[in-house]
Order: structure tokens, then sequence, then C-alpha cells
């Protein structure tokens, strides 16, 4: 089953470092997955999260917002998609 993740921040620096830990993290659980990352102030706004950045959404529920996304904790979170 693919999963969809989602990352939503407006620091375009920010967002570049997180999507290579993203990747690294779902290769790591192997979990298989669409990633997006989300840098769109307005959209990010329009959801009520502007003050939450960076926000991980994994396949439509938000499970971690205004905290740092190290990658061992992306790696726990992706590896309970996965139960092996």
């Amino acid at each position: 089953m693919a999963h969809t993740v989602r990352v939503l921040d407006i620091d375009a620096g920010r967002l570049m470092i997180l999507e290579n830990r993203v990747k690294t993290a779902l290769r790591k659980a192997r979990v298989k997955a669409r990633i997006s990352m989300v840098s769109d102030n307005l959209a990010i706004t329009r959801q009520g999260l502007l003050d939450a950045v960076p926000v991980l959404e994994v396949n439509g529920v938000i499970v971690s917002r205004d905290t740092p996304l190290t990658l061992d904790g992306l790696v726990a979170c992706f590896k309970a998609l996965n139960p092996e």
C-alpha cells in the first residue's frame, strides 16, 4: 500500500532539508509513499497551520506540528505504517 506524506513549511530552505530527511527515513523504514512538500503560505494559512510549521501529515492525518522533524523521529513514525 502506498502512503501519502506531506510536509508543510513556509521556510523554503528548511523544506529542502526536510525533503531529504523524509526520503531517507522512508527508505530506512522500508515504506513506499508519495511525498508532497508544501511551501505555499496561503495554503498553509487556510488550513490554520501557519503558526504550527513544520507540519508532518501522513495519509491525511497531522502527526506532528510545531516540533523539529528529526530523522530518528521520522523513521519511528514511518515504521509504524509498515509493521513487520
